[in-house]
């Protein structure tokens, strides 16, 4: 996830900023902020399902 939304910050310092971008960026931060932080990508998910 740190890797990840590393590539994302610096893909908004090269391009022109986004909604995509900013949703993205976003959605990594949550997600490490949530304790995923060393985790997969797919750990974006575990935060979009809620828990049974």
């Amino acid at each position: 996830m740190q890797l990840a939304l590393k590539d994302i910050e610096l893909a908004a310092v090269a391009a022109t900023p986004s909604p995509l971008l900013q949703t993205v960026r976003d959605r990594l931060a949550a997600t490490i902020a949530a304790g995923h932080d060393n985790d997969d990508l797919a750990a974006v998910d575990y935060l979009r399902k809620p828990s049974p």
